[in-house]
């Protein structure tokens, strides 16, 4: 392989640091732990079919969402320094 540079816009990048993975395993794994958990009450709380669609529908995907906003935060975070 050669030495030049092979970017797009031809300018000289340096390794940033490692991502860490493990924070986004951690909360998917909070995040199903915490559907499985609050599942029922979300049911005691919101009767009906309503209940029934937030339960298992609305609060995982309200649970991952906030995992996602963590982890773009911690993104961010890491990329500053």
């Amino acid at each position: 392989m050669s030495s030049e540079t092979n970017t797009l816009l031809l300018r000289e990048e340096t390794p940033g640091k490692r991502y860490p993975l493990f924070v986004e395993r951690l909360l998917l794994v909070l995040v199903v732990i915490g559907s499985i958990v609050l599942h029922s009450k979300v049911l005691e709380t919101i009767d009906g079919v309503f209940g029934t669609f937030v339960a298992w529908c609305g609060l995982p995907m309200f649970l991952l969402l906030c995992a996602e906003l963590f982890g773009r935060m911690v993104q961010i975070l890491q990329s500053d320094s």
